[in-house]
C-alpha cells in the first residue's frame, strides 16, 4: 500500500498516453477516417452466353487502405463449370490476369501484378462465363456471392439482362436466409441494390426464364469519390481535447478531495481535538454518531483548512504507537481511502493478533485457520462472522475455494463499508466517493473497449461508426475522461478534520515500522505489542520491513512466525480460498433452387492479394 499522498506519476501517464494514442489513431487513420479495406461498390451484370452459359461483368471499386496489395481476387466454384473468356481491365491498377485451379472444384481468378503493391482506391472491371450454369431447367439460380465474405460493401448491385424473366427471387445475408433485398425491372433490365452489403452476407438470385432479349450494355457506375486527408488536424484536435479533457478530470477530482485539517503545525493537525475513534471490537460502546450532513460549500469550518492528498505526507511526522482505538483495518482505509480485499486480510490479521483466530502451518505444509482460544471475547456480531466462515469444524485448510469461507470475507467487508460510512472521518460516504467514481470509469472503460471492439471488428463496422470525426472527437472526451475517472477517483474522498488527524497519526506509525530495526521489535516483544504491531504491518504494508526487522531482533522465530505474519508470508491462499474458480462450457454445434442464400451455383468469395 502507498504512503499517505503518493501519487504515481503513471496515473498521468495513463491519461496522456491515451489522449496521445488517440491521437495517433487519428493520425493513422483507425478512427476518424476510413483505412480499412472494403469495397466502394460492385456492379455485377448477368447476362446469357450461348445455349446454357451466363456471362458476368464485375465493375469492383476497391478501398485497400492503408494496406498494400497486389490487386483483386476472385475464388469460383465450378458447379457451373471452370469459368472460360476471362478478361481484366483496370484504369488505375496493373490489370495481369491469372487464373489457376486451387483444388476442391475450385478456381482462382488474380488480376494484378505480384511484384507491384498499390493501397487506396482503384477499380477493377473482370468478366468471365459459366460455361453450364443449368438454364436448360428454366430457371436461374445464382449465387452472385458467398456468404463469409470478409469485406464489406458499401453498395452491391446486380443486373439481369437478356431475359425475360418471372417469379424473381433476391436473397442477401447469411446462408439459407430468404429475402433482404428485391429486383426492380428497369427497361428491359432488372435491377437490385443493396446499401450496404455486410461483411459475412451472401447474394443469390433466383427466377424463371420465360424468353430470351437481347443484351442491354449496362454502363458502369461513377467512380467513387477520393477521400479527403483530414487526418493530421483531426488527430491536433483529438490529442488536444483529451489531454484537456483528462487534466480537467485531475483538477477537478483534486479540489473536491481535498481534505479539512485542523489549522497550524503538524502537531495541531494531527491532535487537534480528541478523536470520535470507532471502538474497537468488542469494547461493548456503541458506535459513534453520524456525521452531520455534509457541506458542499468550498469553505473549511472555523479552525480549519483545506489540504490536498498529495500534501498530506508533509504534516505527518513518525511515531512509535499506533492512534488509540483504531484498528488496524481501519488504518489501511484512513490511508488508501478505499475497502478492498486488503482491508479484509487486514482484519483477519487482526483478528489473529487479539487470538479470535488461529493461522499455523502444519507439519504437511497446510496453512489452517481455526478458532483461537479468545474467540468468546470478540463483538458478538464479529463471533457470529467468524465461526460461519470456518464452518462446522471450526477450521478450514486454506489453498482451496471454501463457499463459508467466501461468504464471511463478503460480510467482512460490508461491515467495514457500514463503520466507515458512520465514522464521521470523511465529509461524503466513502462508499459513495471514489469508489462510484472508479466503478463507474472501469465499468465504462469495459464498456467502451468491447464496444470498441465490436465495431471495429464485428457487423457494425459496416456502418462507418468509427469512422467519422465527430465519432473520434467523442473518443477523444470519452476515453480520457473515463480512464480519468478510474486513475483519479481515489482523489474524490474529502476527510473531514478528525479523520485527517487520524490519518496523520497513522501515516506517522507507518513510517515507524518502514524504518523499525531489531531493537524495535524486542521492545514491543517485551511489551507484549508484538502481535498487534505485526497486524498493524500487515495492515500498513509494511510486513516486508517488520520481518526483516524481526529477523535481526532476538526474538525467538516461533515468537513471531505466527498469527498476523502467517497472513502476510500466505496472502495467495487467502485470496485462493475466497475466490471462486473460474467455469467454462463448450457447445456444438443436387438441384439449385436460388430461393434462399447459399441455393445457387457459382458465387465464392473475393478479396484482395
Amino acid at each position: 500500500m502507498p504512503s499517505l499522498g503518493a501519487f504515481s506519476p503513471l496515473r498521468h501517464i495513463a491519461v496522456g498516453g491515451a489522449a496521445a494514442a488517440i491521437g495517433v489513431a487519428s493520425l493513422t487513420g483507425v478512427i476518424g477516417e476510413e483505412r480499412s479495406e472494403r469495397f466502394d461498390s460492385k456492379q455485377i451484370v448477368v447476362s446469357p452466353s450461348g445455349t446454357d452459359g451466363l456471362h458476368v461483368t464485375e465493375v469492383v471499386d476497391i478501398d485497400f487502405g492503408d494496406h498494400q496489395r497486389h490487386g483483386y481476387e476472385r475464388i469460383i466454384p465450378d458447379d457451373f463449370g471452370v469459368p472460360i473468356e476471362v478478361t481484366a481491365d483496370s484504369p488505375d491498377a496493373p490489370d495481369e490476369v491469372t487464373v489457376e485451379s486451387i483444388g476442391d472444384g475450385r478456381t482462382r481468378i488474380r488480376i494484378g501484378d505480384p511484384d507491384t503493391t498499390v493501397s487506396g482506391q482503384h477499380r477493377y472491371v473482370l468478366e468471365y462465363t459459366y460455361p453450364r450454369a443449368n438454364l436448360a431447367s428454366g430457371e436461374i439460380a445464382l449465387n452472385i456471392i458467398d456468404a463469409g465474405e470478409k469485406l464489406e460493401t458499401t453498395r452491391f448491385e446486380v443486373v439481369v439482362t437478356g431475359f425475360e424473366l418471372t417469379n424473381l427471387r433476391c436473397n442477401a445475408g447469411a446462408d439459407d436466409t430468404e429475402g433482404g433485398c428485391e429486383f426492380t425491372p428497369d427497361g428491359d433490365l432488372y435491377r437490385a441494390v443493396i446499401e450496404p452489403l455486410e461483411a459475412g452476407d451472401g447474394v443469390t438470385i433466383g427466377a424463371t426464364v420465360l424468353s430470351r432479349r437481347e443484351v442491354v450494355a449496362v454502363p458502369p457506375p461513377p467512380l467513387p469519390k477520393p477521400k479527403p486527408n483530414r487526418r493530421a488536424p483531426l488527430a491536433a484536435g483529438t490529442t488536444l481535447l483529451g489531454a484537456a479533457t483528462g487534466g480537467g478530470i485531475y483538477t477537478w477530482a483534486r479540489r473536491r478531495g481535498r481534505n479539512e485539517v485542523f489549522s497550524g503545525g503538524a502537531a495541531d493537525a494531527a491532535y487537534g481535538v480528541p478523536s470520535r475513534s470507532v471502538p474497537p471490537p468488542g469494547s461493548g460502546l456503541p458506535l459513534p454518531p453520524p456525521p452531520a450532513e455534509p457541506s458542499e460549500s468550498s469553505s473549511p469550518p472555523t479552525g480549519t483548512r483545506l489540504v490536498a492528498d498529495e500534501r498530506m505526507s508533509a504534516l505527518a511526522t513518525i511515531e512509535f504507537v499506533p492512534p488509540t482505538g483504531v484498528e488496524p483495518w481501519l488504518g489501511n482505509v484512513l490511508l488508501s481511502e478505499q475497502i478492498t480485499n486488503d482491508t479484509v486480510t487486514a482484519w483477519i490479521s487482526g483478528a489473529a493478533a487479539r487470538d479470535y483466530l488461529s493461522i499455523v502451518k502444519n507439519e504437511e505444509g497446510d496453512v489452517v485457520l481455526s478458532t483461537g482460544p479468545r474467540l468468546d471475547e470478540a463483538a458478538d456480531d464479529e463471533q457470529k462472522i467468524m465461526r460461519s466462515m470456518l464452518g462446522t469444524d471450526g477450521s478450514i485448510t486454506l489453498g482451496k475455494y471454501s463457499k463459508s469461507f467466501s461468504a464471511a470475507w463478503v460480510k467482512i467487508k460490508k461491515r467495514e463499508t457500514t463503520i466507515v460510512d458512520g465514522s464521521g472521518y470523511w465529509k461524503r460516504p466513502l462508499s459513495g466517493a471514489g469508489g462510484f467514481a472508479a466503478a463507474f470509469g472501469t465499468i465504462g472503460l469495459v464498456i467502451l473497449i468491447f464496444g470498441g471492439l465490436l465495431l471495429f471488428k464485428g457487423p457494425a463496422r459496416g456502418f462507418g461508426m468509427l469512422d467519422h470525426p465527430v465519432v473520434a472527437l467523442v473518443i477523444a472526451v470519452g476515453v480520457p475522461a473515463i480512464l480519468g475517472f478510474v486513475v483519479y477517483g481515489s482523489l474524490l474522498p474529502s476527510r473531514t478534520a478528525e479523520g485527517s488527524a487520524l490519518t496523520l497519526r497513522t501515516e506517522s506509525f507507518r513510517r515507524f515500522l518502514e524504518a523499525s530495526e531489531g531493537q524495535h521489535v524486542e521492545w514491543a516483544w517485551k511489551h507484549g505489542l508484538l502481535r498487534e504491531y505485526s497486524a498493524w504491518a500487515v495492515a500498513l504494508g509494511t510486513a516486508k520491513a517488520w520481518e526483516k526487522a524481526m529477523q535481526h531482533s532476538n526474538v525467538p522465530p516461533a515468537e513471531y512466525l505466527s498469527g498476523p505474519m502467517v497472513v502476510y508470508m500466505y496472502a495467495g491462499s487467502f485470496s485462493s480460498t475466497h475466490t471462486a474458480p473460474s467455469s467454462s462450457g463448450s457447445g456444438a454445434g443436387g438441384g439449385f433452387s436460388g430461393g434462399s442464400v447459399g441455393g445457387g451455383g457459382g458465387g465464392g468469395s473475393s478479396g484482395s492479394w
